[in-house]
């Protein structure tokens, strides 16, 4: 099924959150009938040649087929009506905290179908030809500019310029009272919008829109296809971002910046942009045929944002984020049984929303990483030209890529992808001195500690002394020369894990400040995962900690810290632990208040280990909690610790629910919520949920208090009897997205530490679609937190 176009008018009753829509659907080529999808609006019309015929029900509940008995047809003409949606999902209204409105879009995956009658297949491409009747107080965004505008009475009519060929998912329509900065780049119009009176923002936005569309231009070799670049701040959203060509929706804290703004979300933002601003290429100029190929776009902006934000912002070290926030992540969930490979199966569409998670996006994004180490930078980019270039306007697959890349490097690149995407899990290496030689073994890493004898074909990188040597292992076993050897994985650009006999590890932590800190992260990174595998015990685990106490690079503080948390989320009683946990945390504020010159990541490390020791230490919670009258005034970076002490200390919901509500800036509100739910007892929990039904609490942000109440070890119980309605509340809000399954995942790991059997009922009672895959990781999590717990006691 080719589709030529869409020709879509839709008239918009702002105040009752309703509208009625005229399409005409042309055909490529005529036929004798029409699958559509069509999930909300009311059909009330099929013309087709100018005559009324019917449609009758598909396969599927949200399938209509078109067919006549006269012949075939290339052209549909179709009225509807249908009401804005209540979910964050489709066309929807979304609220400003102080009551403001505008109506926008999410489609992906299976939004469009929400809004109107298509066929909502990435595969099947079209031009849109959009025009809207509003009131004449709203204005218009669409992913192309005004065509032509003119007053009918009470209402205005705005015809956009048709866009190029392009999936269903990537349209965009935005109605509200908006205000606009602008910028340009080139002959590009880059524009920053959002509702009157919200868009409190610098130009930095524009700023990393500019350097981002300059990166990929230089990079992908190919001109941005679309006279404008539109950013737009969304009051309630759903995801973090949504790349609709030429008009890119952003939750309001992944975009603005202003003096209310963190080091870390500074830091978000512009890799956000970049990441959405590189879809324009890798996904809307080329889309994946299914999505079964998702992962490619999404891993691919995950890939190339990294490289925008060094570029153009060298001094914040972004691959430590990278390392931290994709990495660890990926390494972590496809260490389970339950995870699913890079290319997973995708039969139904609404499954799709639960592999938007850390395969996708982290595990995809290491994968390219060590495909560009192993052919060289220069041939990867070589071959993404190629791609790019060969399928615009149209669709691919992955091994449409690994195609041009090996052509360009003349190395076995499809195999080697086919391996890595195909199959879920990695390859963990034990690596032995013997005399002269260094002894490899590859085996599946699992974080049960169970293995098996899979085998990866390995892009392996050998630091030495004299350099970094590249071989490929694809064997069990392998043995190098133990002349000047240093460690395998440079710059942790493998996919994979290392565990070392004593003897280099030895060696390693008496030369650890020669190695770089992408290889320090590393080897934290490692040595944690083997402790909760079983493959090494907590004192010899402790033992090596002790070696980070003076680490200076924030990635690889982050990392151990994080390390030390989960070790106590699991627990909270283990008076060792703490004391080594506060003493780290003691350690590392110490050297930093020694420091006459403070960087972004300063003022981030410096805020998370105020937060960390601020849950730890009730001195130093006391001493911070004194803060939060004004938590307002405070250093962004430190608002997060002073709600957490705040929450430590005063222990009682009220006066966090008064600071809310004085609150203007969505991200320090975002930190009183999350700090909300380590206040324990039921009154507290009554009270938040009560601000969420009169919309106190934006709806994209009840995850924030969900996922702090759960995990705060003096709320578990109740989070336990409340499971079933707090999944309940995700899964109305966060319709076709993967945060309900994921909320589960994270939670039950440590609500149902202790009651295994019991949380196995309760999620079997609430098991839905929505969170099969998340029921199944938290399990097997669960599991392996009370093996842990069993350890760490």
């Amino acid at each position: 099924m080719k589709i030529e176009s869409y020709e879509i008018e839709l008239d918009v009753d702002f105040p009752r959150a309703f509208y009625t829509g005229k399409e005409k659907i042309k055909l490529e080529d005529a036929t004798e009938s029409l699958v559509l999808n069509c999930n909300g609006p009311v059909i009330d019309s099929v013309r087709i040649d100018g005559a009324t015929v019917e449609h009758s029900a598909g396969g599927r509940s949200d399938e209509i087929i078109i067919a006549t008995k006269s012949g075939k047809f290339r052209e549909v003409d179709i009225t509807f009506h249908a009401e804005i949606s209540k979910s964050l999902m489709g066309f929807y209204a979304a609220r400003t905290s102080d009551g403001k409105t505008m109506l926008t879009t999410q489609f992906e995956s299976t939004g469009a179908r929400m809004a109107f009658p298509c066929v909502d297949d990435p595969s099947v491409k079209a031009v849109f030809k959009l025009t809207l009747r509003i009131g004449r107080e709203f204005d218009a965004i669409s992913n192309m500019p005004v065509l032509e505008q003119k007053e009918e009475g009470e209402k205005k009519r705005i015809k956009f310029h048709d866009t190029p060929r392009m999936s269903t998912y990537l349209l965009y329509i935005g109605i509200g009272k908006f205000e606009t900065m602008k910028g340009k780049y080139r002959d590009i119009d880059i524009l920053f919008s959002g509702l009157k009176g919200s868009l409190d923002s610098t130009e930095f936005p524009i700023t990393v829109g500019a350097q981002s569309l300059e990166f990929f231009e230089e990079y992908f070799g190919i001109s941005y296809a679309l006279p404008k670049m539109h950013l737009i701040a969304v009051p309630e959203f759903g995801a973090g971002a949504m790349e609709n060509w030429g008009a890119i929706t952003f939750r309001e804290t992944a975009i603005l910046v202003n003096e209310n703004t963190s080091g870390i979300t500074k830091k978000r933002v512009a890799s956000v942009i970049a990441h959405e601003i590189a879809h324009q290429w890798f996904g809307d100029l080329v889309t994946m045929k299914w999505w079964n190929d998702l992962w490619l776009n999404e891993s691919f902006a995950t890939f190339m944002m990294y490289k925008v934000v060094d570029r153009y912002y060298p001094q914040w070290n972004i691959i430590g984020e990278m390392l931290q926030s994709r990495a660890s992540g990926a390494l972590t969930d496809d260490s389970l049984k339950s995870t699913h490979p890079i290319n997973a199966d995708v039969k139904d569409p609404e499954t799709v929303a639960q592999i938007f998670d850390q395969i996708s996006y982290g595990k995809g994004g290491m994968i390219l990483r060590m495909i560009e180490s192993y052919v060289g930078y220069d041939v990867f980019r070589a071959g993404i030209h190629d791609y790019l270039s060969r399928f615009s306007y149209s669709n691919a697959t992955g091994a449409d890529l690994w195609k041009s890349i090996e052509e360009k490097s003349g190395k076995p690149v499809s195999r080697i992808m086919e391996a890595w995407i195909n199959r879920p899990g990695y390859p963990y290496l034990q690596v032995r001195r013997n005399r002269d030689r260094i002894e490899i073994t590859q085996q599946r890493f699992y974080l049960d500690g169970s293995s098996s004898d899979e085998i990866w074909p390995i892009p392996l990188s050998i630091v030495r002394k004299s350099g970094v040597e590249s071989v490929l292992m694809d064997d069990k076993k392998m043995e190098i020369s133990s002349r000047d050897f240093v460690k395998l994985n440079f710059s942790e650009t493998g996919f994979y894990r290392v565990l070392y006999d004593d003897s280099i590890y030895t060696d390693l932590f008496s030369n650890v400040k020669s190695l770089s800190f992408e290889d320090r992260w590393g080897i934290a990174s490692d040595l944690f995962a083997f402790l909760v595998s079983g493959h090494i015990g907590l004192p010899r685990y402790l033992d090596y900690v002790k070696n980070f106490e003076d680490e200076e690079e924030f990635a690889v503080v982050q990392e151990v810290a994080s390390n030390l948390q989960h070790l106590l989320l699991v627990n909270p009683k283990n008076s060792r632990i703490k004391q080594v946990a506060i003493d780290f945390y003691r350690r590392q504020l110490e050297r930093m208040n020694r420091k006459t010159e403070r960087d972004i990541n300063t003022g981030i490390l410096s805020g998370m280990l105020n937060s960390r020791l601020a849950d730890l230490d009730t001195d130093h919670a006391a001493r911070l909690s004194q803060l939060f009258s004004s938590i307002e005034k405070q250093d962004p970076d430190m608002r997060s610790a002073i709600a957490i002490a705040a929450a430590r200390t005063l222990k009682k919901i009220d006066p966090m629910v008064d600071k809310l509500a004085s609150l203007k800036s969505d991200e320090d509100r975002v930190k009183v919520i999350s700090a909300m739910g380590m206040i324990p007892g039921e009154d507290a929990f009554t009270k938040v949920v009560h601000l969420m039904d009169e919309g106190k609490i934006k709806k994209q942000d009840i995850t924030s208090y969900f996922m702090s109440m759960g995990t705060e070890p003096l709320n578990r119980d109740l989070a336990f009897r409340k499971f079933p309605e707090i999944v309940k509340r995700m899964s109305e809000v966060f319709i076709g997205t993967g945060t309900p399954s994921r909320l589960v995942y994270q939670l039950t790991q440590y609500i149902g530490l202790g009651r295994m059997d019991e949380m196995k009922s309760l999620l079997e009672r609430i098991r839905s679609p929505l969170i099969d895959q998340g029921i199944s990781k938290g399990m097997e999590s669960l599991a392996v937190n009370e093996k842990l717990l069993s350890v760490i006691k």
